[in-house]
């Protein structure tokens, strides 16, 4: 007669996540770092501005202060969740 198998030896299925599951952790944890440099950089490159209109660089290079305004409003959106609580 045989006798039943242990619960301890039992094979229990293990379900793994949804694929959409598993990368959308893979993404949060990539963006993280991006909003992180996104937030410091939108934080700080205001203060690049003031050198750049005290010494008239702006009237001189307007396309590349409109790029850097147009950087750092880019960093405003990316970085805006940075510390955000999820």
């Amino acid at each position: 007669m045989s006798t039943p198998e242990s619960p301890r030896f039992a094979r229990t299925a293990v379900e793994s996540p949804p694929i959409r599951t598993v990368l959308q952790r893979i993404v949060a944890l990539a963006a993280r770092p991006v909003r992180f440099v996104a937030f410091w950089l939108a934080t700080l490159l205001p203060f690049v501005y003031l050198p750049l209109l005290a010494t008239g660089v702006v009237a001189t290079h307007r396309l590349g202060f409109a790029g850097l305004v147009g950087l750092n409003a880019v960093a405003f959106v990316v970085g805006h969740s940075y510390n955000a609580p999820e």
